[in-house]
């Protein structure tokens, strides 16, 4: 009754314009669904105009001012939670080959991934394929797998998964556990987040944890168990370059801007 009473207050026009807008407020969210939905393998700015467009033309002016920039506010938190980074990698002056980065948070999980390809002579020619990718649930290492390729032959492919209370690897056919109940932080992680208070970083391929050192050019330098060694340089949080130092090459992975 109380409704009846109110809604009386008001004209038949204004009561069919409310009932109009209520329509269009219900129609927005599926409209938004249909839309991105259909346009879900383009860019972001070509989206974005695309739906631009069509509120213009069946919506009202201002709910597509509003929905343009709602868009907008949508596409920056994507970006904030996948993150692609792509470098160059740098041998004797020259350029070897490329890396890339992906980084994508669903829920409370954060997927990792490294992808690089290098060509390069030492005393013939050598190609190098990479892939590794590292999985986070509320910052603990839950998954990683490392696989490289040398001249089209594997070298290695490795994978590590927490299952139950204990860290599994799996090589060559053979399972392994470790003793150690929680990883944080591993050398993959390090390409996307600066160790401002980490001390230890675990290393998936020598199955170890080592230490970060903080260096005097102002890199985080990781030394492998085996003589070789890692160091990160970060601006405004972003991982900027990568010196790795190898027995028997030198390389720098520069981030392209």
């Amino acid at each position: 009754m109380k409704f009846v009473t109110i809604v009386t207050f008001f004209s038949l026009a204004e009561r069919l314009d409310i009932i109009h807008q209520l329509k269009i407020a219900v129609m927005i969210p599926f409209l938004i669904y249909i839309l991105l939905k259909k346009y879900h393998n383009q860019t972001w700015v070509k989206k974005i105009l695309q739906i631009n467009e069509f509120l213009k033309t069946h919506i009202h002016r201002n709910f597509s001012i509003f929905m343009l920039s709602l868009l907008f506010l949508v596409s920056i938190v994507s970006k904030a939670q996948n993150l692609q980074l792509n470098y160059k990698i740098i041998r004797g002056g020259n350029d070897i080959g490329r890396l890339q980065l992906e980084k994508k948070i669903v829920g409370n999980k954060s997927n990792l991934l490294l992808i690089s390809e290098i060509k390069t002579h030492l005393f013939f020619l050598i190609t190098v394929s990479v892939k590794e990718s590292s999985t986070f649930e509320n910052g603990k290492l839950i998954h990683s797998s490392q696989f490289r390729k040398t001249n089209g032959i594997t070298k290695l492919d490795k994978q590590t998964s927490f299952v139950t209370d204990k860290y599994e690897v799996m090589e060559n056919g053979e399972k392994e556990k470790l003793s150690f109940p929680f990883i944080g932080t591993n050398l993959l992680s390090m390409y996307f987040l600066e160790p401002i208070d980490t001390q230890l970083v675990y290393c998936d391929k020598q199955q170890c944890f080592t230490k970060v050192t903080k260096t005097h050019d102002g890199g985080y330098k990781i030394k492998l168990p085996d003589g070789n060694s890692n160091s990160f340089y970060y601006e405004g949080g972003i991982c900027t370059k990568i010196k790795i130092n190898n027995s028997f090459y030198s390389i720098e992975i520069i981030h392209e801007p």
